[in-house]
């Protein structure tokens, strides 16, 4: 699809440099403009997509719960208590 919005925005520049009439030269730039965006936004979609991971590798709940298991141990609560000094 991102193409295809490529194409049509070439060919509403090119309608827009070849008009000659103010309404064709409007709607070839509007054409133009639009179509422009579309295939930005469509290829900066499709390098995003091919670059993110899939919602299969991504930890769970029940994962994220497991490893903050893991790091804290039970019953092992630290005091933050300056050290004393020996006199």
């Amino acid at each position: 699809m991102r193409w295809i919005f490529l194409l049509l925005a070439m060919f509403g520049f090119t309608l827009a440099f070849s008009a000659k009439t103010p309404g064709t030269l409007g709607f070839g730039l509007t054409l133009g403009l639009l179509c422009l965006f579309g295939s930005l936004f469509g290829f900066v979609a499709a390098r995003i997509a091919s670059s993110a991971r899939p919602d299969a590798v991504l930890l769970t709940d029940k994962d994220i719960s497991a490893l903050r298991a893991s790091v804290r141990k039970p019953g092992a609560a630290t005091q933050n208590t300056p050290p004393t000094q020996l006199a």
